[in-house]
Order: C-alpha cells, then sequence, then structure tokens
C-alpha cells in the first residue's frame, strides 16, 4: 500500500514540477510528445531510485539532476534553469519537512501524498499568477546570489531538520519563507531588469529617429537654399549655353547636384523605422572611415512591430559596428530583403579575431540572444558564422506577427 501511494504521490509531484518549470521557463523546443516522454523517464527514475534504497541522499541527487537535464529543452539562460529546478526542489522540501514534524509518520504523510497535492496545488497557482509571455532576457547581476541563497537554506534544512524535534516544522517553515521571498525577490528584479531593458531600446530607437530628423532637416534646408538661388541659377546656365561651353555646364549641373544630395542618408526605403535606424548605425560607421555597401529593397509598411525592429536590427548593427572599431580593414556589407513574405538581412562585416577573443563578451551574447528572442514571434531563424576576417551574419523571418 505504501509503494502504491508513493508512487502516486510522485506521478502527482512530478507533474507539478512540470507546470512550475514550464510556467517559469516557457514553452519547450520539442513537441509535446517528446516532452511528455523526458518528464516520464524522470518520474521512472526518480521513483525506482526511492523504492530500490530509500537513501534522502540519492533521492535528492535523482530528483535534482534529472530535473536540471530537463530544462536543456527551454530557452532559457542558465541562471534561470538553475534558479528554477533549486526553487522547485526546496519548495517540495520544505512542505515535505513541515508536514511530517507536524503530523508525524501517519501513511499518508510518509508517501508523501498530502505534501504532492499541496504542491500541485502551488504549481497551478504559481504558472496562473506567473505565466507570462517575456519579450526579453533576464541577465541580472544579482541572480547567482538568489541562487546561492536558495541552495543554502536547502543545506541549513539538511543539516537541521533531522532529528524529529518539536522545532522542527518551524525551521523547515521559515526556510521555506525565506525561499518564496527569494522567488519574489527574482521577480521584481526581473520587473526592475525588463523595464531598463525597454528604456535602453526605446533610447536607441530615439536617437535613431533624432538622426533621421537631422538628415530631413539638411535635405529641407539645401532645398530651400536651391530653390532661393534658383533665379541665380538658371541665369548662370543662360549665359553658358550662350557661349557653348558644355563643359562648364555639366561642371555647374554636378555642383547643383552635390548641393542638394545628402551624402549621409545611407537608406531610403520609405519605411521610417529602417531608414532612420540603418541611416544612423551607418553613419556612426562611416565616422571611422569604414567602407559601407548598403542594398536595402523594403516597402514603406512591414507587419512588423517597430520595437521589434529595433532589437533585431538594432542589436545586428550593434555587433558589426563594435567589431568594425577595433578591426584594420574596415567594411560592411548590408543587404535586406522581402520576397514572398519573408524578411532576410545579411550582414557581413570584418572584425579582429585577437580582439574578439579577449574582449566579446556579455554585451555581444546578450544582444544576439535577445534578437533571437524576439525572432521566436516571427518564426525567425538567426545564423553566423565566421570565415578568415569576416563575420556573417544571416537572419530571416516572416513579415508577420505570430498571435
Amino acid at each position: 500500500m505504501e509503494s502504491v501511494l508513493y508512487i502516486t504521490s510522485n506521478a502527482i509531484r512530478v507533474y507539478a514540477i512540470s507546470i512550475f518549470i514550464t510556467s517559469f521557463l516557457g514553452k519547450s523546443r520539442l513537441s509535446p510528445g517528446m516532452n511528455r516522454l523526458i518528464y516520464l523517464l524522470y518520474f521512472l527514475i526518480s521513483t525506482v531510485g526511492w523504492l530500490y534504497w530509500k537513501s534522502p541522499t540519492l533521492n535528492l541527487f535523482l530528483n535534482t539532476l534529472p530535473l536540471l537535464g530537463i530544462t536543456l529543452q527551454y530557452d532559457s539562460g542558465w541562471s534561470k534553469k538553475i534558479f528554477s529546478v533549486i526553487i522547485s526542489c526546496a519548495v517540495g522540501m520544505f512542505v515535505d519537512w513541515i508536514a511530517i514534524a507536524a503530523f508525524g509518520d501517519v501513511q499518508v504523510i510518509k508517501s508523501g501524498f498530502v505534501q504532492c497535492n499541496v504542491i500541485l496545488i502551488c504549481a497551478v497557482l504559481f504558472r496562473r499568477y506567473y505565466k507570462r509571455k517575456e519579450t526579453c532576457l533576464f541577465r541580472s547581476k544579482y541572480v547567482w546570489l538568489l541562487i546561492f541563497t536558495s541552495i543554502g537554506t536547502g543545506a541549513i534544512g539538511v543539516m537541521t531538520v533531522d532529528e524529529n524535534s518539536p522545532y522542527d516544522y518551524i525551521i523547515a517553515t521559515i526556510l521555506l519563507l525565506i525561499n518564496l521571498f527569494t522567488f519574489y525577490v527574482y521577480h521584481l528584479e526581473q520587473d526592475r531588469w525588463s523595464v531598463q531593458y525597454r528604456l535602453k531600446l526605446i533610447e536607441s530607437s530615439n536617437e535613431a529617429y533624432r538622426n533621421q530628423l537631422q538628415i530631413v532637416n539638411e535635405s529641407q534646408k539645401k532645398i530651400r537654399f536651391l530653390k532661393h538661388d534658383l533665379n541665380h541659377h538658371i541665369q548662370k546656365l543662360k549665359l553658358l549655353s550662350e557661349k557653348e561651353n558644355m563643359q562648364a555646364i555639366v561642371q555647374y549641373l554636378n555642383e547643383m547636384e552635390d548641393a542638394a544630395v545628402i551624402k549621409q542618408e545611407y537608406v531610403k526605403t520609405g519605411n521610417e523605422d529602417v531608414d532612420s535606424l540603418l541611416n544612423y548605425e551607418l553613419s556612426l560607421a562611416a565616422e571611422f572611415g569604414t567602407e559601407v555597401i548598403c542594398d536595402v529593397n523594403l516597402p514603406e509598411n512591414l507587419n512588423i512591430s517597430s520595437f521589434d525592429m529595433t532589437i533585431i536590427l538594432g542589436n545586428l548593427m550593434d555587433n558589426a559596428i563594435e567589431a568594425l572599431r577595433h578591426s584594420k580593414r574596415k567594411q560592411l556589407k548590408v543587404n535586406i530583403r522581402l520576397h514572398k513574405g519573408i524578411i532576410r538581412i545579411d550582414l557581413e562585416n570584418t572584425y579582429d579575431p585577437v580582439y574578439r577573443k579577449k574582449h566579446d563578451g556579455r554585451e555581444h551574447g546578450i544582444g544576439l540572444l535577445s534578437v533571437e528572442n524576439t525572432l521566436q514571434k516571427y518564426h525567425g531563424k538567426l545564423d553566423s558564422h565566421t570565415e578568415e576576417n569576416r563575420y556573417y551574419t544571416t537572419v530571416v523571418f516572416y513579415n508577420s506577427l505570430d498571435e
């Protein structure tokens, strides 16, 4: 009877953990069938380990290490995966200790049936409260502090809640509350980081629009000057034509063209988001002597939000320009096309392999992860590779939002 109750209890616990992990880490990359199979294997490993060996230490390892492996199917950072595993295991551990300390060796308690049902209720409530569609990746420097706090509470519990004293349930309750508070702090830190991340993107977008506005103002200013002096130019051209000086006429017309053309305007598709961002980024690259080769062909209107386009194109350009700053040969090729409902972005830039190995770290990686995270909404994909001293990046995604 005890074994049957334990197997039933463990099935409930694994189901509760699957709810918790999925709510916390998001949708699995694997198919639903493969996802269920992985959790079934986790259930079998933990069940067989307890029924045959009944060792609390071994049971702890059989519940944490395979669970950490399960998190590999989710698109999240390692800190978030580790945090989710520790918190889920810690909550289960402390609920179990509280129940045993409060009610003793009752069979339904020893089998974990009551505790696992409590954990399932907590998981369902957690999913209802926490589950949301994230638009950015969480990379706070305080995550590891919260992780070690949770590990520390587990270690304290293992060392203290072992004598079945009257104070066991008090200690376990306090440790449980510490872990719940740790998760709450994590949640607040994630929201804070998310706000800062969005503000940074908005600031970058505003800077791009300011640059585009400056280009437009400069263009209008030159056109006004040209219109004001148009009568003088006409008289000059008439005079040259009367003298039949074709070489002078051509030279004069070239000077008029130079006065009207805005050399900094690399892109002019009519799409304000793309034009402003690319003109801003490419003007930055040109400032330190980059040879810019740009071919962009997009319609005025796209089914991509301005915010998402800033994330995708802005991060790709930022990474390319940062690499160009430290490259001896500076060349940047940008090719963007819309074909049969699919947007394709190809970037090719030179870079210094030695500098990249020493300095290419956290910001570069976060930028690309942020791009990949945004591309998921448009069923997109990012590929990159290097050849000699050149870095190639290709992004393809549908011109429609995945609702």
